[in-house]
């Protein structure tokens, strides 16, 4: 089928450029037919039967031609001419060649029926048309015999075809021996060498017929126009307007014009397009499909919309190529909605018959739906249109299918294979791999197997829909194991065919093979292909190899990397800084960010460090609009109560029109995180009453809010209700919970009669290390040592308890066992505090050499301290378990970072921490004691929850 672009280079005296063969000169044909058909007929000169068959092929009514050609009572040279002309022009060219045929079996020795030079031209063009190289060389045969070589009509037919056959180097033999060519042979050549991908070499021949003094006309600048074209030569092609300008073909030839402007889109210059667009005088149907068809290709769809809106405004109708140019672009911007009003239009114009449009129209609706799954969709569409056409060829019925399998519309598919089936189509290697593909996406992969066992000798596009379904529904090594007999079979594999074997490492986490597959990829030359390297990707990346896929991006330009995919990865192993380092590139390379790695990027930046790119990323995703849904909401009051914004995280909340059972339980979360836990216990209530139904995470923070409260009684009930009144089965988190509840509130002696008699699962490391924080904050030695020294019996390496348990055998004397586990503690895990500074975020370690400048701030804080009267409470040791204890907190990660805030953040500006493991209790009374003074607010989250110190008191209320 021609495209637009297509359809503007096809010269007006081609059969392709009308719908109906012009009559214009002859408007009295139907006064004919009472003369040539009367019962008693007149008598007819032989040069009135010449006049009659001329008039009928002028005007294309070649069956009428052909009667009178075969009532004639006799023919000469000029008949077979004239009716030989017609069918050369109008078709069917085949009987061109017989009239030839039949003409010189006939007259063999007549010397007055031999062809001459115009006969001679109008049989190569047929030729030509019909690629026929045989007859055409059975014909310069005899013209060599006829001595009409030298005829320049005869040349420049050989010329065309030669070249129309592929035989470019014959052609230019041909060319070569003309003396002197003229303009015609020189556009011949030209075409010629166009026709055959050696653009360069028209390009220079056009030139050399510049030097040569013949100046070109429109067809011949048409001709070099669409070279430049092809090769994208954008300064070539601007030479070419000058020197059309400068020939007044700008204004005066249409045809021109609109290879101009078809050059400039193919080159993707539509401004220049647009402006001699706009500066036509005359624009015809083919003019409008050019511009449409060039802002579709150069994906300005929106612009694609306007100028249909206005082609329909000034002339009123279009064709099937600006419909099919006006759908692509709706496909691209994906507005189901418009696609459905050009529906409309196509049913009132009466295109429900065409099929490319109705294949654009199909094609349409299946990637609208493709790409915008939640749309409404009415999943009888394809079988409506299906009922429409009456004739089907392979895109269609293969679109349909896609359609089938997109909707896992099963009983429409078989029905679909019973119509491949009757009429014989399922040797179509596009129908038979869309067959497998819609029955692995309805899950009926044996049906698939059946399809594809079906085929005599399958080629890489069925074997890739065959591996692909397998991967879609779960059988991997299926998968695996048909690649490797595809490689057996000699076939090769395309791009389709390695994204689904990647993906098939991917799902079973085989890095050594996915490697393999690399090297074979690298070796099949699809290394730089831009889906494959996406994969690829997305392979190294969700195996944890980040550098290898990061050097993968520099293989395909910034905009096509699946940098999505890289995201979701980064943040499965928490590597929350490479997700702001890959959201700032899609930022700088103008990338597209789906709403999944939108959610993961707001989520990363729940952290105090982090606030300030958090906002960044929510002012970014807002000018896209992509904060609009409740989950994006939900994301942010993740990332503001994350990153200490407390008050922010209420107003997305309460900004929201639309709140889900999310939204309620992150907002409760919050309230309990920042030390607000009757707040969170109100809002559960409202939750309920709202008929918004709480789920395990709503039970783990209304139960932490209890522990907070010590409300134990309350607690019990929330927890029985769980499984009695929502069907929720507690989990050992819940469990750990109630453990804490207890022991917040004192009540150790139930707390380990619980954890002995009411738990369902034997007591692991998080029930045990529960109640020891607990015993954290009751000051429980003797519980808190026989926690640790369980705790340490599931997990040997717990440095916590080690240091713990060491500093309680301190205290009640048993220096021994305390001595043993120090030296098994001594490799204990090193401690860190983070601090984000303009944009870059400054890490501080255990043992850390100190700058000058932080080393002054410390001392200027411990002096002022000390004015102040601070003196260091003894009784913290319990909370030091996480860091070995250096007497004052001066010398821990989180301070050390605090003196470098106050060096370089500006007066009055809060600072914001974020600390690997439990803040100790003389540092908490340090920073308490300095928010007394400093004049500012302080945030530090550490590995249990947050704090926020400010006038003396934290929002933990010192019980963390």
């Amino acid at each position: 089928m021609l495209s637009c672009a297509y359809a503007s280079s096809i010269p007006p005296t081609s059969p392709l450029f009308h719908k109906r063969p012009c009559i214009a000169p002859y408007n009295n044909i139907t006064t004919l037919k009472p003369i040539l058909h009367a019962p008693t007929k007149p008598t007819l000169s032989l040069s009135h039967f010449h006049f009659f068959l001329q008039l009928y092929s002028r005007a294309g009514r070649m069956r009428e031609a052909r009667q009178l050609f075969d009532k004639m009572p006799e023919r000469t040279l000029v008949s077979w001419t004239i009716l030989m002309s017609g069918y050369a022009r109008y078709g069917p060219a085949s009987e061109t060649m017989r009239l030839f045929q039949d003409m010189v079996c006939q007259h063999s020795g007549a010397r007055s029926f031999r062809p001459d030079p115009f006969i001679f031209s109008v049989v190569l063009r047929v030729c030509a048309s019909l690629t026929d190289i045989y007859s055409g060389r059975e014909l310069h045969c005899q013209i060599i015999k006829s001595s009409f070589m030298i005829d320049s009509f005869v040349q420049n037919a050989l010329v065309s075809m030669y070249a129309s056959c592929g035989f470019i180097k014959k052609s230019v033999s041909v060319f070569d021996r003309i003396l002197q060519p003229d303009l015609v042979s020189w556009s011949a050549m030209i075409s010629g060498y166009v026709q055959n991908g050696q653009e360069e070499e028209g390009m220079s021949l056009f030139c050399e017929m510049g030097q040569a003094g013949i100046l070109p006309d429109e067809s011949a600048f048409s001709i070099v126009v669409g070279a430049a074209a092809n090769l994208g030569c954008l300064g070539f092609g601007l030479q070419l307007h000058g020197f059309i300008v400068k020939m007044g073909y700008h204004t005066s030839s249409l045809f021109l014009q609109n290879s101009l402007m078809d050059f400039y889109a193919t080159c993707g210059d539509m401004d220049s397009s647009r402006r001699v667009f706009d500066r036509m005088l005359e624009k015809d149907l083919i003019s409008w499909n050019i511009i449409v068809a060039g802002y579709v290709q150069n994906l300005c769809n929106y612009e694609a919309l306007l100028v249909f809106q206005a082609l329909i405004v000034d002339i009123f109708e279009c064709d099937e190529f600006t419909l099919a140019s006006v759908l692509q672009a709706v496909t691209g911007l994906g507005v189901l909605d418009r696609g459905r009003e050009i529906h409309g239009y196509v049913i009132r114009a009466g295109f429900e018959s065409d099929p490319y449009v109705m294949s654009s129209l199909l094609d349409m609706y299946i990637k609208c739906i493709d790409n915008e799954r939640g749309c409404h969709y009415d999943a009888s569409i394809a079988l409506k249109l299906f009922n429409q056409w009456q004739e089907f060829d392979e895109f269609m019925i293969a679109g349909l299918l896609k359609s089938c399998a997109l909707q896992s519309d099963f009983e429409t598919g078989k029905m679909l294979h019973t119509h491949v089936v009757k009429y014989e189509l399922k040797s179509d290697p596009f129908i038979t791999s869309s067959l497998i593909d819609m029955y692995a996406k309805c899950g009926i992969t044996e049906a698939a197997r059946w399809v594809f066992w079906g085929i005599r000798d399958p080629g890489t596009v069925p074997w890739s829909a065959i591996i692909a379904g397998h991967c879609r529904n779960g059988w991997f090594e299926e998968a695996l194991w048909l690649f490797r007999t595809m490689q057996f079979d000699c076939i090769e594999a395309n791009e389709f065919t390695y994204t689904s074997i990647i993906l098939a490492c991917i799902a079973l986490g085989d890095l050594k093979r996915g490697k393999e597959l690399h090297c074979h990829i690298l070796r099949a030359g699809y290394g730089v292909a831009i889906s494959v390297v996406n994969t690829l990707i997305k392979l190294y990346s969700s195996l944890g190899c980040i550098q290898q896929a990061l050097k993968l991006c520099y293989l395909i330009p910034e905009s096509e990397i699946s940098l999505g995919a890289m995201i979701q990865a980064c943040a499965s192993i928490e590597d929350y800084k490479m997700v702001l380092k890959l959201f700032h590139r899609i930022q700088r390379s103008s990338g597209q960010l789906d709403h999944n790695s939108a959610y993961i990027v707001l989520d990363s930046c729940a952290n105090p460090v982090l606030l300030n790119a958090g906002v960044q990323a929510q002012a970014y995703l807002m000018k896209r609009g992509l904060v609009t849904d409740p989950n994006m909401s939900n994301s942010l009051i993740k990332m503001y109560s994350g990153s200490g914004k407390f008050a922010y995280a209420n107003d997305a909340f309460n900004w929201m029109l639309d709140k889900n059972s999310a939204s309620w339980t992150l907002v409760i979360s919050a309230n309990v995180d920042h030390g607000h836990p009757s707040e969170a216990l109100n809002l559960f209530m409202q939750m309920c009453c709202k008929n918004k139904f709480p789920d395990s995470s709503t039970f783990s923070s209304v139960l932490k809010a209890c522990a907070q409260l010590g409300l134990v009684n309350e607690a019990f009930w929330f927890f029985i209700s769980m499984n009695k009144d929502y069907r929720i089965e507690p989990s050992s988190e819940h469990y750990s919970h109630m453990v804490d509840v207890l022991g917040r509130a004192g009540r150790f002696e139930d707390a380990k009669a619980f954890i002995k008699e009411d738990l369902p699962f034997k007591p692991d490391a998080h029930i045990w290390r529960t109640l020891l924080s607990s015993c954290r904050i009751q000051g429980n030695m003797r519980v808190a040592k026989d926690a640790a020294e369980k705790l340490l019996e599931l997990e040997p390496s717990d440095c916590a308890a080690n240091l713990l348990l060491e500093q309680i055998l301190l205290t009640v004397g048993k220096w021994d066992d305390a001595l043993k586990l120090k030296n098994r503690a001594k490799f204990m895990r090193p401690s860190y505090s983070w601090i984000e500074i303009r944009n870059h975020i400054h890490e501080f370690s255990s043992n850390q050499i100190l700058t000058v400048e932080v080393s002054a701030m410390l001392e200027e804080m411990a002096r002022k301290m000390r004015e102040l009267g601070y003196v260091s409470d003894k009784n913290h040791w319990l909370h030091d378990a996480e860091e070995e204890h250096k007497g004052i907190g001066f010398q821990h990660t989180e301070i050390i970072a605090l003196a470098f805030g106050l060096v370089w953040l500006p007066q009055g500006t809060p600072i914001r921490i974020s600390k690997s493991v439990r803040m100790c209790g003389d540092c908490h009374s340090v920073c308490k004691f300095m928010s007394t003074f400093i004049g500012r607010d302080m945030f530090v989250k550490d590995s249990c929850r947050f704090h926020h110190f400010r006038d003396g008191r934290c929002s933990c209320r010192d019980a963390w």
